[in-house]
């Protein structure tokens, strides 16, 4: 990561020492048949272990290692752990919104996004998404628990635990708890119901939040997918304001986003006086043919909080044709530098997870103020060349031709470099993809030169287990069995090296006697 991370020294780190495995340190034990054993780890973060032959191992949050033998064994087991210095991770113990069928409804479902508390080191806010809701039958959406309002949770992350110390639920200015249904005004057209069946009506309290900003002030800009809106909260979680592409305050352009893929990141400037989203993939366009998951062009939008001005920027999605990805986040770095957040929907191991470096210094502005030889603004459709749409002018280009493209166009793309491939990072921690293997990882905030990643857990959920109502739930589950829940992953980048971290190996052999 020697040359990538160059790119974002400095506005968050100095590069650190090449990636190393240690040699591995001897430790032995004795426990009674039938007892349990509590092993301390050293070497920071446990991510892995072996499975002994005569027993069983377990990995506490507050990273000790738990032993214990098999019923009736005596004699000697091993067994080793592997450690890092350079990862910690931190999990919640919050008790489930429902169990229906069986089927736990997770909690921790703050993972979309991420923002440091302003004056507190290691306090971080997270935010939920719409609320529980699974793909149901011909297109559908189905979400068990219709009244589960949005919300943003502060977090503490200590001790390998991640403590719920403040629930902050979005409402509208009347007061009215935002909720997971349709927005009457910016309808994606989807049907959801209940797992009745019986669909949910549009409600002007309507919202799906993905991207936030915690304001030194004590406030909260919160973006979501169904307008796209960027909505202004205060400190108690009532609306101050919004924005909106149907009102003139955001491009008009931008309420063609594919329904599900609206405004996935948001961001401000270190000055606090920009605002930065980025839609999660292209918009769907009158005008195209091609899929919109196949299209690399998307956008990033800034908003001036004292002018009003707003700006668009192209960035160019990673060959997302092949690789399936999109955009789950953007964190600023500097007034043009920014961090994205760029994934496919698999597990590990083998998944797309990678943090860009962008910079939009010398990018085209293609937004309401361009300025374009050869084309002109459209304040439905965004800039147009040739008559025809960016997003069409694009196509299924891979990202190599799309930026040739528009250069034809005189439109230049951000420029990005590798930052981070988290997808290598975890899989070199843990080959099996047991160590923070998530699909959806949504949340990045930067502290000094320490990353902070989430991920959306979708409550635990990912579908339903019958074909008709009423419909059953399916628990969603990790590489490792179990089922998934929300997980904080710190990465220290001065202990980092070509996306590698340094790890240990340790051997504990065990006297059962």
């Amino acid at each position: 990561m020697r040359r990538t991370v160059t790119a974002v020294a400095a506005a968050v780190l100095a590069v650190g020492v090449a990636g190393t495995t240690w040699a591995a340190p001897q430790h032995g034990y004795t426990v009674r048949p039938g007892g349990a054993l509590s092993v301390p780890a050293t070497g920071g973060q446990v991510v892995g272990h072996s499975d002994p032959a005569h027993g069983t191992v377990s990995v506490g949050d507050d990273g000790r290692l738990g032993y214990r033998p098999d019923p009736g064994f005596t004699g000697t087991d091993t067994f080793t752990y592997t450690s890092s210095d350079a990862v910690r991770l931190y999990r919640s113990d919050l008790p489930p919104l429902a169990t229906i069928g069986g089927v736990r409804i997770s909690a921790e479902g703050y993972g979309s996004a991420l923002a440091p508390v302003p004056g507190h080191r290691d306090e971080y806010y997270g935010l939920t998404d719409r609320g529980p809701n699974v793909d149901g039958p011909d297109g559908t959406k189905i979400e068990p628990l219709p009244g589960f309002a949005p919300s943003i949770g502060r977090f503490r992350l200590a001790h390998g635990t991640a403590t719920l110390v403040r629930t902050i639920t979005l409402r509208a200015a009347d007061g009215t708890p935002y909720n997971g249904q349709v927005n009457t005004q910016a309808s994606t057209g989807e049907t959801i119901t209940g797992l009745d069946g019986k669909p949910l009506p549009a409600s002007p309290y309507g919202y799906d939040p993905e991207g936030l900003v915690a304001a030194k002030d004590g406030t909260f800009w919160v973006s979501d997918e169904y307008g796209p809106f960027v909505t202004h909260f205060a400190a108690d979680g009532r609306q101050l304001g919004r924005l909106s592409p149907y009102d003139g305050t955001l491009p008009g352009e931008l309420r063609h986003r594919e329904p599900n893929k609206g405004m996935e990141g948001l961001t401000v400037t270190p000055d606090g006086r920009t605002l930065v989203g980025v839609m999660q993939s292209a918009l769907h366009q009158d005008d195209l043919t091609e899929k919109v998951k196949n299209v690399a062009l998307v956008r990033i939008v800034t908003y001036d909080l004292r002018s009003g001005a707003t700006h668009e920027y192209p960035y160019l999605l990673h060959d997302p044709g092949d690789n399936g990805t999109a955009v789950s986040e953007i964190t600023a770095l500097s007034a043009t530098r920014f961090l994205v957040d760029e994934r496919d929907g698999n597990m590990e191991p083998g998944a797309f997870k990678r943090l860009y470096a962008v910079d939009v210094r010398h990018a085209t502005d293609i937004g309401p103020a361009a300025r374009v030889p050869g084309a002109t603004y459209d304040p439905d459709r965004g800039l147009v060349v040739a008559g025809g749409t960016l997003e069409r002018l694009v196509g299924r280009a891979d990202t190599a031709d799309a930026r040739t493209i528009l250069a034809g166009a005189h439109v230049t793309a951000a420029g990005s470099d590798l930052a981070l491939d988290l997808a290598k990072l975890v899989t070199g921690l843990d080959p099996r993809g047991y160590f923070f293997g998530h699909d959806k990882v949504e949340g990045v905030a930067v502290r000094g030169h320490t990353l902070v990643i989430s991920n959306d857990s979708d409550f635990g959920l990912d579908g339903v287990s019958t074909d008709s109502a009423p419909f059953r739930l399916h628990a969603k589950t990790l590489p490792d069995g179990t089922q998934d829940d929300g997980e904080y992953l710190a990465v220290d980048l001065s202990d980092v090296d070509g996306s590698v971290a340094p790890t240990r190996t340790t051997t504990v052999t065990v006297h059962v006697r």
